[in-house]
């Protein structure tokens, strides 16, 4: 009996992308390959799709998924493209070393998917007997795989963003906290004691992996952490509310993203007079919204424009605009913000995965 065609769809390349962006700013794991190898098989219509790292396949859908799977050694041509850094059609594809008498798989065509340095695996599309490779398929394959490699990169730029930003800890922040421990150890141990263990929280957010990311719920304890070296340092001058929803708790997100926004209002908003902080989280439309907002100095008219720009604020911890930076690494979001003569509001939204 012959078989029968598998159609083709075009789908448009911009629908795929979208829909494997949210995996893939995590770089490429078992997760995002997944995505990808579904995608591209769903929507592109190719017999069977894998994605490897350098070492194995880390996922596989379509013919011939009974016996080849996630963790099997790459065929040969994914090390070829690899190893050239381009492009790959192999003619006879798996058909010299698998082994099964009824594999369903054809000829394939590999493009590498290029980090910074060299790349990082590789997606194979594989033809059958219903769903041939022609040049269009090929074609196709290349231009998004340099798309997705961009993705990739983004990824990559973003956490190296972040270990850098993790890395750094002003000087006077932790000078400040040390003190203050010092000044409860002999009036009230068992406080000096728990702010002991707060400091050894802010540490450790410090060196959370920057690939990772981590649950709004996550964030906030470490910016309650800050928070109580912060408030045992102004006692009654600084007051503080934190607002999540529940079905806010459990997004994820790049790490140190909340913590610098409120490091930065009591920086640059406390004054002689107490300042009040109210941190707010809600899930709207799809997306998780942080504000926070304070009643300190504010922003100068004339600066607020340029406070978001990289390098502006150096010397100022983490500042606004490296959280800026790294939203539009991740999302192509931006921190929005406002100022008042009393008072600031910073607010950054990330979409839901």
């Amino acid at each position: 009996m012959p078989r029968v065609r598998r159609p083709r769809r075009q789908a448009p390349a911009l629908e795929l992308l979208e829909a494997t962006l949210p995996e893939l700013r995590r770089g490429l794991t078992e997760s995002a390959a997944r995505t990808v190898a579904y995608e591209l098989f769903e929507k592109l219509g190719y017999g069977a799709v894998a994605v490897t790292d350098t070492q194995r396949v880390l996922a596989f859908v379509g013919a011939g998924a009974d016996h080849h799977a996630a963790g099997d050694r790459p065929i040969r041509p994914v090390y070829e493209a690899i190893a050239r850094g381009a492009p790959l059609l192999a003619p006879l594809g798996i058909r010299t070393e698998c082994t099964h008498p009824a594999c369903p798989l054809g000829a394939v065509a590999v493009v590498p998917l290029q980090m910074r340095d060299g790349a990082a695996g590789a997606v194979a599309a594989f033809a059958t007997a219903g769903s041939p490779l022609d040049e269009g398929a090929v074609e196709t394959l290349e231009l998004l795989a340099k798309q997705l490699s961009a993705q990739l990169q983004l990824s990559e730029l973003a956490a190296a963003t972040t270990t850098a930003l993790q890395a750094q800890m002003e000087p006077h922040f932790v000078f400040n906290a040390l003190n203050t421990i010092a000044a409860f150890i002999r009036t009230e141990p068992e406080r000096a004691r728990k702010l002991v263990l707060a400091f050894a929280d802010h540490l450790r957010s410090r060196l959370a992996r920057p690939g990772e990311f981590i649950t709004l719920e996550e964030e906030l304890r470490h910016v309650r952490s800050y928070l109580e070296l912060e408030q045992a340092r102004f006692g009654e001058g600084l007051g503080v509310k934190i607002d999540a929803a529940p079905d806010a708790l459990g997004v994820r997100l790049p790490p140190l993203l909340v913590q610098p926004l409120v490091e930065n209002a009591i920086k640059h908003g406390k004054t002689d007079r107490p300042l009040h902080l109210l941190v707010r989280a809600r899930v709207r439309r799809g997306k998780l919204r942080v504000t926070v907002r304070d009643d300190g100095r504010g922003i100068a008219r004339e600066a607020i424009e340029r406070v978001l720009e990289s390098g502006v604020g150096e010397g100022t911890g983490l500042g606004l605009a490296n959280v800026n930076g790294r939203l539009q690494a991740h999302y192509g979001e931006h921190v929005r913000l406002r100022s008042f003569p009393f008072g600031t509001v910073v607010r950054l939204e990330v979409p839901l995965s």
